[in-house]
């Protein structure tokens, strides 16, 4: 028997959460790794066979954060099939929901508390789609949860356990989403900057965070020193998504793409559910997809037989090149990238999720008020004693920072804001309380 206690416990009350994603992955997870998880899979087989078979350059670990693919490793040693990993991202999701919500009941009460948990979880149904598949997503918001959960105690006070705790948190966001090495070395050096000028122990509070976390991520580092010869390299992908941005072509508008010429990369199919003639859509479709084939196909072949390290360091001469060469093109394709990361909008094809001209309605709709509801945040904080919230300033720094080098880099989707919604649910929702309140004491 459950008693009402049990119930109002933070693991009681979100525990329908983790009955909910338990079911998604029964319904819609496959026995099969499917896109990006066809990498993983196939990485953590590498990891197993000891890269014998598969020599690092030749295969995908320096594609992916090694974190998540190094746990499936473990998990398929075991002897867990495809779909038994995926049913992990339900563990992921409920403990860091959980921890989310442990985190935020203290600072706006349980109801809000509550009401912010399940928005958390329901804000984007497209994480009920990638969690059931083998993505990292699910495991990097656990990540981003319990960094939070932490960082509250740390930045009231100190003491080495807590730094070390978080800093080894960070590492394992790094190592599982290595965008997140940049977030860290921009916000570091925001610490340095400020604390030589303004002498804040809160500026000296996040360089030590950057610090710890740059130690810790060295064995990495020196693997990949001694597998690419490159000091400070974190992943062979950055190349591909840079050329993308630094794409002149108008047909492009900065989208991500494959580069898998003649092949139908990325273009979305229609349901039954679309409303709207499938068969004309995919001919747009195939109009433009042969237009941009066209268009890179010489730069894609001289790129055959390349490893990865030599694939990445072409594809980043050559969008350096482009940079140069169509300084406006590079800021235009910026500029829309940055609309499809937040808002959902626009997008070469027809049409990337949520794959429906009323979905993608109802999605830039929702998108937009959550943009506004951060940007109204944001405007209220700065209003008020900055340094005086110094948890909440470096939650603040943390999105900043990563909205900003992540719109920077080809955005295809909005999955990449998948990560980071705890830390904008959170912002928004604590500041808000707190500038109601304030009203309310100070009519």
């Amino acid at each position: 028997m459950i008693s009402k206690r049990h119930l109002l416990n933070p693991w009681g009350i979100s525990l329908p959460l983790f009955l909910l994603f338990i079911l998604d992955v029964f319904l819609l997870g496959k026995n099969v790794p499917l896109s990006d998880g066809i990498r993983y899979w196939i990485t953590a087989s590498d990891i197993l066979d000891g890269f014998r078979t598969t020599p690092v350059l030749e295969g995908y670990l320096l594609y992916n954060g090694p974190f998540y693919p190094l746990l499936l490793a473990f998990f398929k040693g075991i002897g867990f099939s495809v779909k038994a990993c995926i049913y992990l991202n339900a563990i992921f999701l409920y403990v860091g929901f959980t921890f989310f919500l442990k985190t935020i009941i203290p600072l706006v009460g349980l109801k809000k508390g509550i009401l912010a948990t399940y928005l958390l979880a329901m804000i984007d149904p497209f994480l009920f789609y990638w969690g059931a598949k083998l993505y990292s997503e699910p495991l990097a918001i656990l990540f981003i949860c319990l960094i939070l959960y932490h960082s509250v105690s740390y930045f009231k006070e100190a003491t080495s356990k807590r730094v070390l705790g978080i800093a080894v948190l960070i590492t394992l966001l790094i190592l599982t989403r290595v965008i997140f090495a940049y977030v860290i070395l921009v916000v570091t050096l925001i610490g340095l900057i400020g604390y030589f000028i303004h002498k804040n122990n809160f500026y000296k509070k996040i360089t030590k965070l950057g610090a710890f976390t740059m130690l810790f991520c060295l064995p990495y580092l020196a693997f990949t020193y001694s597998v690419t010869n490159k000091i400070f390299y974190w992943s062979g992908n950055g190349g591909l998504l840079l050329y993308w941005t630094s794409s002149p072509y108008e047909s492009d508008m900065g989208e991500w793409h494959t580069l898998q010429i003649n092949h139908d990369h990325f273009a979305a199919r229609y349901n039954s559910f679309s409303g709207l003639d499938s068969l004309y859509l995919r001919n747009v479709n195939d109009i433009i997809i042969d237009k941009i084939n066209s268009n890179h196909l010489d730069f894609a072949k001289s790129l055959e037989g390349k490893n990865i390290l030599e694939y990445d360091d072409a594809l980043k001469s050559k969008a350096i090149e482009n940079i140069k060469d169509h300084p406006l093109k590079f800021i235009k394709n910026w500029t829309l990238n940055t609309g499809r990361f937040l808002v959902g909008i626009p997008h070469a094809m027809y049409h990337k999720p949520p794959f429906s001209p009323l979905f993608t309605l109802l999605n830039t709709t929702k998108s937009a008020f959550l943009l506004c509801f951060l940007l109204i945040s944001i405007i209220l904080f700065l209003r008020g004693s900055v340094i005086g919230n110094p948890f909440l300033f470096w939650v603040l720094l943390l999105l900043v920072v990563y909205l900003g080098g992540q719109s920077i880099l080809a955005v295809q989707s909005q999955r990449f804001l998948l990560p980071i919604y705890p830390l904008i649910i959170f912002f928004i929702t604590v500041v808000l309380n707190n500038s109601i309140t304030l009203k309310k004491n100070n009519p």
